[in-house]
């Protein structure tokens, strides 16, 4: 039968990861609370994925250093959408050169930065919006190997108040490129 411990020592064999620990009540309570001030926001964030994940039996804190790793554009993992509050997609990350290519000519197509684009067309005036962040997956090597022996695993970023939050637990500075992740597993 797997423990907990087993997927650590997983994680910690990973290249590049600084520090995995297991995130106790009090931390996930501190977190919940930084992610709940960002429903505040002119448009409002929900981070799904880290709601989903702090769910699940376990929750690891894991940090990464990634600070010499470049990755072309269409390497990136689109994690952000930009939903309106029927569940309708009005807007989202992509990173495929020749889709946004496809998009730039499309003139009901807006883009509010590289490489987010929204659909007005598809939004209803007065709706609210929400910008949603989703799981993500692919930024662990190890994330297979782990789910072959778990019954659930997903794996979530914090907004930056709680990113800093967690990396001042670990006395880490905010260096670009040191990513905090925390994977959420059951047994």
């Amino acid at each position: 039968m797997t423990n907990i411990e087993e997927i650590i020592e997983i994680i910690k064999k990973e290249d590049r990861v600084i520090k995995v620990d297991i995130m106790d009540d009090e931390c996930k309570k501190a977190i919940t609370q930084l992610e709940m001030k960002r429903l505040e926001e002119l448009v409002p964030l929900i981070n799904r994925g880290l709601e989903e994940t702090l769910k699940e039996e376990y929750a690891l804190i894991v940090l990464k250093d990634k600070r010499d790793v470049f990755l072309e554009d269409e390497e990136l993992i689109p994690t952000l959408t930009l939903m309106s509050e029927n569940g309708r997609l009005i807007g989202e990350e992509i990173y495929d050169p020749e889709e946004l290519e496809e998009l730039r000519e499309d003139p009901n197509v807006y883009f509010i930065s590289e490489h987010f684009v929204t659909y007005p067309s598809l939004s209803t005036p007065g709706d609210k919006q929400f910008f949603v962040v989703n799981q993500l997956r692919g930024e662990m090597e190890c994330e297979e190997k782990i789910e072959e022996i778990v019954s659930s695993l997903s794996i979530a970023t914090p907004s930056t108040e709680a990113d800093h939050y967690i990396k001042d637990l670990y006395d880490m500075d905010y260096v670009d490129g040191i990513i905090t992740m925390v994977i959420g597993v059951t047994l």
